[in-house]
């Protein structure tokens, strides 16, 4: 990812432009209540990694707590920074087609889950680092399954260390910004013995049994499996 050109006021003017696209139409017209703004990453995300953030604007790059609003009778929690266009050099579309590195992280709670936020901040950091090259691992995408290093909340007693990766269908899965397109992750925290059955039937089948038992696509740090 690369910086802004050199005197580049017009470039850094529509950046800025498509950052306040992001946050002020699409994410208030899909969450509306944005909270009491924005928690911003800093170096510790990173230095738990090992590594220390490759562009200064990543450190404005955060995460929105959105409580329930309207229609949505759950809060989420969504990151912003993810899609903005540091790789471009110039004005318009990516030629790749997507912004940034084309996603954007969404945890969805019953209540309030102060936790999650540094989940996605961590989720956040690693994903900027593989797309650099500092750190390997893949980008991630639908139907994935990624270890959390422990329980979600930091509570020993969770059983809730896995998340699931996956295309949302209770919101539109992709928005499109002036700098291209912008997939919606969704993640779904699951157990060790989810993972287990997800494993030996298809990732599906347990998004199925996850829908039937009324727990999709909510995180409830404290529930049991359904296998």
């Amino acid at each position: 990812m690369s910086n802004a050109p050199d005197g580049g006021q017009a470039w850094q003017k529509w950046f800025e432009g498509v950052w306040a696209d992001r946050e002020d139409r699409v994410y208030r017209a899909l969450f509306g209540d944005l909270g009491n703004g924005v928690f911003p990453a800093t170096a510790a995300h990173f230095a738990r990694l090992k590594q220390t953030p490759r562009h200064p604007g990543w450190l404005h790059h955060g995460v929105f707590a959105c409580p329930p609003h309207g229609a949505r009778a759950h809060w989420a929690y969504v990151t912003s920074g993810l899609s903005n266009p540091w790789n471009l050099e110039s004005e318009g579309r990516d030629p790749s087609g997507h912004s940034g590195i084309g996603f954007e992280l969404l945890l969805c709670t019953n209540d309030r889950a102060d936790w999650a936020i540094p989940v996605l901040h961590h989720l956040m950091a690693w994903q900027l680092l593989v797309a650099t090259g500092a750190v390997q691992g893949q980008p991630m995408a639908p139907t994935q399954r990624v270890p959390l290093g422990g329980p979600i909340d930091g509570d020993k007693d969770c059983a809730v260390t896995w998340a699931l990766v996956e295309a949302p269908t209770h919101i539109e899965p992709t928005f499109e910004l002036p700098s291209g397109q912008v997939e919606w992750l969704l993640l779904v925290g699951v157990t060790e013995a989810d993972v287990t059955f997800a494993r030996a039937t298809d990732q599906k089948v347990l998004v199925a049994r996850l829908q039937q038992e009324g727990v999709w696509p909510i995180t409830d740090r404290q529930r049991k499996n359904v296998v």
